[in-house]
């Protein structure tokens, strides 16, 4: 009778530490993830404004490229 006591109280105590370990790691995970997004949503801004000011140099190059061809053929 003591050993299946004791028995239950260590599978008990496997569990419970099993629990908490998964407990841990998820809020690890949550933490982990909203790092990761607030880094994530600074990339995507950062390549917006990029694309943007890439869009604008294209656009003046193109512009630049009419001039050009426009002064040559004088």
């Amino acid at each position: 009778m003591d050993t299946i006591v004791i028995i239950s109280i260590i599978i008990s105590c496997i569990v419970a530490m099993v629990i908490l370990a998964l407990v841990i790691m998820l809020f690890f995970y949550h933490w982990r993830n909203k790092e990761l997004m607030i880094n994530f949503s600074a990339f995507i801004r950062e390549n917006l404004i990029l694309k943007d000011e890439l869009t604008k140099l294209h656009n003046e190059n193109a512009a630049l490229n009419e001039e050009l061809k426009s002064y040559n053929n004088k």
